[in-house]
């Protein structure tokens, strides 16, 4: 069977009718979601959460994983209700759940429940009545998907095109030798934002859909274009290819991606996918114990405060602490509160409707709060969000409801908030520069990056490691430090951090002539560290950086005696000194 999340995507408004119908029967509410827990339909209390997940460890996951019904007859006596991120702030009081299976799996739940005392007599009155409803809103599911997967499939015997085609993230249309429309996945209905069943796509020929395509364009050759789709317009990229089926003649697959699309992707490869906890380089006391912090935290809802000198990384720790939790998948939304002028930051932050204000776009504009649906809200130097718009940053945080300027409307939000700071928030409350109770909220779980003089010992990991991913973007190979410009970089007090010691290295990078880096192609400024810290200072941070190394290369070669004569030789010093400073470490 295709993709089980996505045909369930494409029966919603059939699913949102019956569940109406069901509703106002039963006169109980009714919710149904997918297997990723996306809310599909909804009636009463669940209308306005349509379109957004629940909670990974609600009562529906259990369904999910079980594949069985659940009568849930008192929630505060239930294990899986007690551990769901909102048990707090549900109302429900009883409910009843039943999967929703296709060919053995578990596509998602259709789920009765009450919020009052009569709905709650409601449903244990009329409880056999509710079940067979609910049976029957499942076959109903089933057969729309089943119906929908036999006109969508253009060579069942042969391949199952739809589960491969259904799976691609770029948008397909495949068009017959007349040009109508066979097959449209679920990519493509999602960038045109079309309904698989309003729109009665299947036959239909694509000029009636998407007018002016050129179809001359060379095979497999991606073109720029600009289509009209129902009064809507798209810029996209798109290509054309031909296939042959035996016995079944030629079909035109038409695949294509919106820019906007493209540009998302790039920022999402760019950033979210390769930052993670193993890329933060470290291994002092104090940053794996903010990383501990961190990974124990990843996966809870709360709001979290970093708090660092600028250039300590703690945008690099938000990213990996969004891609450590279960919110991976969604996005990571970033926004920088010192950057942007104060009349910006309101619109980006909460959005707005068409026509609030001079120069407002038509269409209106969702805010970040809404862009970061199911995932992170990074809010970097939050101690510059203007005074005057804490308390309605405050107001979102508490209610998890953003209303757009312009707007009476509030909108649900399910964001993960994640606040940074190089100030000393609690200063600023008691010069009334912050609001204490927006203070409280944000500092539920405080993080404090130390800054890099206070990390000695990583110092020179961190060198290395700049060096070598500057000297693969610079295309320089095989570049390492001369020992006295290490010595100075434990000497230098870093004001600036990491982002000053990459800036130092790609400064002598570009004086480099050789394989070596030395102390006369350093910026000059950093030349003077060495009349600012007394030997014994340095000595210290030698020392500690030593043992790490020592312990590093114990780690990667083992500690046989052959593997203790090669790290003396990385070292420079002689077996008899290792042995000494291996004492040393463990006296």
């Amino acid at each position: 069977m295709a993709s089980s999340i996505s045909y369930l995507k494409l029966v919603q408004e059939r699913v949102q009718d019956l569940a109406l119908l069901m509703s106002n029967s039963l006169d109980v509410e009714v919710t149904v979601v997918d297997s990723s827990l996306r809310r599909i339909a909804g009636t009463g209390n669940f209308l306005s959460k349509v379109d957004y997940n629940s909670p990974h460890n609600s009562l529906f996951r259990e369904v999910i994983t079980s594949k069985e019904p659940s009568f849930n007859r008192n929630k505060k006596h239930n294990p899986t209700c007690l551990k769901c991120r909102d048990y707090a702030d549900c109302t429900e009081i009883e409910n009843i759940s039943y999967p929703i299976m296709l060919d053995e799996a578990c596509i998602g739940v259709v789920s009765v429940a009450s919020f009052s005392e009569q709905q709650t007599r409601n449903l244990q009155e009329r409880e056999a009545e509710a079940v067979t409803l609910i049976q029957y809103l499942v076959q109903v599911i089933r057969t729309e998907i089943e119906s929908i997967t036999r006109r969508n499939t253009l060579v069942a015997n042969q391949v199952d095109l739809n589960e491969v085609i259904n799976c691609i993230d770029k948008g397909i249309i495949i068009l017959d030798g007349n040009g109508s429309i066979v097959h449209v996945n679920t990519s493509a209905l999602r960038y045109l934002h079309l309904s698989f069943q309003e729109e009665q796509l299947l036959r239909r020929n694509i000029e009636d859909l998407i007018p002016k395509i050129d179809f001359n364009i060379p095979e497999n050759m991606e073109v720029s274009s600009v289509w009209s789709v129902k009064k809507q317009e798209y810029r996209v990229i798109y290509k054309i290819n031909w296939m042959l089926i035996s016995g079944g003649g030629a079909y035109r697959i038409l695949t294509f991606e919106t820019i906007d699309e493209v540009f998302q992707k790039a920022s999402i490869y760019r950033e979210d996918h390769i930052i993670e906890f193993s890329t933060i380089i470290g291994k002092s006391t104090s940053i794996q114990e903010a990383i501990k912090v961190a990974k124990i935290t990843a996966n809870t809802n709360s709001t979290i405060l970093i708090t660092g000198e600028s250039g300590t990384g703690k945008e690099l720790f938000a990213h990996s602490i969004h891609n450590e939790s279960y919110r991976k998948e969604s996005p990571f939304i970033a926004i920088n509160c010192a950057s942007m002028p104060e009349t910006l930051i309101e619109t980006e932050l909460f959005g707005y409707t068409g026509g609030a204000f001079t120069g407002a776009l038509t269409q209106g504009k969702e805010g970040k709060f809404e862009a970061a649906q199911g995932g992170t809200l990074f809010l970097d130097e939050i101690g510059e969000f203007p005074l005057h718009l804490q308390a309605k940053l405050l107001r979102v945080l508490q209610e998890r409801k953003v209303v757009r300027i312009g707007s009476n409307d509030p909108i649900s939000v399910d964001v993960r908030i994640i606040a940074a700071t190089n100030k000393d928030l609690r200063e600023m409350v008691e010069q009334n520069l912050f609001r204490k109770d927006l203070f409280y909220r944000l500092h539920v779980i405080p993080i404090t990056l130390s800054s890099l003089s206070e990390r000695g010992g990583d110092i020179i990991l961190l060198a290395e490691y700049i060096l070598k991913k500057l000297t693969s973007r610079l295309d320089k190979k095989n570049i390492s430090f001369d020992y006295r410009v290490l010595d100075l970089f434990m000497q230098h007090s870093w004001p600036g951090n990491v982002r000053e010691m990459e800036n130092v290295i790609e400064y002598a990078l570009n004086f480099c002539l050789d394989d070596i880096i030395r102390l006369e192609q350093l910026p000059p400024y950093i030349l003077e560290a060495k009349k600012e810290h007394s030997p014994s200072e340095f000595k210290e941070s030698v020392d500690s950086y030593e043992k790490n190394l020592i312990q590093q290369y114990l780690h990667e070669h083992g500690h046989s005696t052959e593997s203790k004569k090669l790290i003396a030789k990385k070292l420079g010093i002689s077996l008899s000194t290792l042995y000494r400073k291996l004492q040393e470490t463990h006296s």
